[in-house]
């Protein structure tokens, strides 16, 4: 949706628009866009309350950008500067640890990573419809032959 230049919607100055569902200047769908435009919105209200209704614009920072490709290896480009292998995989896992909130959250995050690095697991697999069907005809198959 197109925001005007301080996060509001044309018209409604009192509607707000960030992260993915802002439109502006072509900024990318990414997680650093939402969370300056957030500050950025978060600010603007504190003013107001304060009696400042002046529309400052939204400015966006390139902090760059990191990916992680697989178990151990990701890429990281800042400006001309880039990373990859298993030392983007670090950047990436620091970056990612300093972003959460609080110590709690940080140390069940590095524990949760660590189990499944080592232990080769995935906690967030999904159950599909297949599987269900699947199991359920196995179970059927198995009463059946008893």
């Amino acid at each position: 949706m197109q925001v005007e230049r301080d996060c509001t919607l044309p018209g409604h100055p009192e509607v707000f628009v960030i992260g993915d569902l802002m439109a502006l200047d072509k900024l990318p769908g990414l997680a650093e866009v939402a969370m300056q435009s957030g500050r950025h919105v978060a600010a603007t209200i504190v003013r107001r309350l304060d009696g400042d209704t002046s529309a400052r614009p939204f400015r966006y920072v390139d902090l760059g950008s990191l990916a992680a490709v697989s178990r151990g290896y990701a890429v990281g480009q800042r400006g001309r500067a880039h990373v990859s292998g298993v030392a983007g995989w670090l950047v990436w896992l620091f970056v990612h640890l300093t972003f959460l909130t609080g110590f709690k959250n940080r140390g069940s995050a590095l524990a949760y990573w660590t189990i499944s690095f080592f232990g080769r697991s995935r906690g967030e697999r999904t159950i599909t419809q297949r599987q269900v069907f699947a199991r359920r005809a196995l179970r059927e198959r198995d009463a059946q032959s008893e």
